[in-house]
């Protein structure tokens, strides 16, 4: 039998007015729930994230390679997530922006790349001086140097000099 090939997309979520309400730990803290129950229900796999203060950064892939499961899937996360900060927030309002980014990434390198520039956003931004000082992000499960507020699906590195990571049951 087969594998099914799976199709990885690099997601960018920015929050409504680019307002920097991940600078919040609990709002941080309650999108990573909201992720990784969406994950258990849906079965999709999280190679790489980072929480940002007004954005987040995915790297997700579809078992099976239906380009319309990556939109389906981001907008499923969004609304739920909105949702539930309107919700303990005893508000409505908007909470992303409409416009997000879902790009396809071509191959394991290609991941491997994303998830190396998403790790370090936080040292672009001026937030942190190492990527391993970001307490939102997948950035210590692909080092193996400890633990992230999700587990992510590592892909096997390729190539001379570069340590595959073990890559997580599915």
């Amino acid at each position: 039998m087969q594998a099914q090939q799976s199709q990885a997309y690099l997601v960018t979520l920015w929050t409504y007015g680019v307002e920097p309400s991940f600078s919040d730990p609990a709002r941080a803290a309650l999108f990573c729930r909201v992720l990784a129950g969406l994950r258990l229900r849906l079965g999709f796999l999280l190679h790489a994230y980072v929480v940002l203060p007004d954005r987040v950064r995915l790297i997700v892939a579809s078992r099976g390679g239906d380009p319309r499961w990556a939109r389906c899937t981001v907008q499923r996360l969004k609304s739920r997530y909105a949702r539930e900060v309107n919700a303990r927030s005893g508000r409505l309002g908007l909470v992303w922006q409409d416009a997000d980014q879902t790009l396809p990434l071509r191959g394991t390198e290609d991941v491997m790349r994303k998830a190396d520039f998403l790790h370090h956003n936080p040292v672009m931004a001026g937030l942190v001086r190492d990527p391993a000082e970001w307490r939102w992000s997948s950035y210590r499960a692909w080092k193996g140097a400890g633990r992230t507020p999700l587990p992510v699906d590592l892909v096997a590195a390729a190539g001379p000099g570069r340590p595959a990571p073990p890559c997580s049951p599915t």
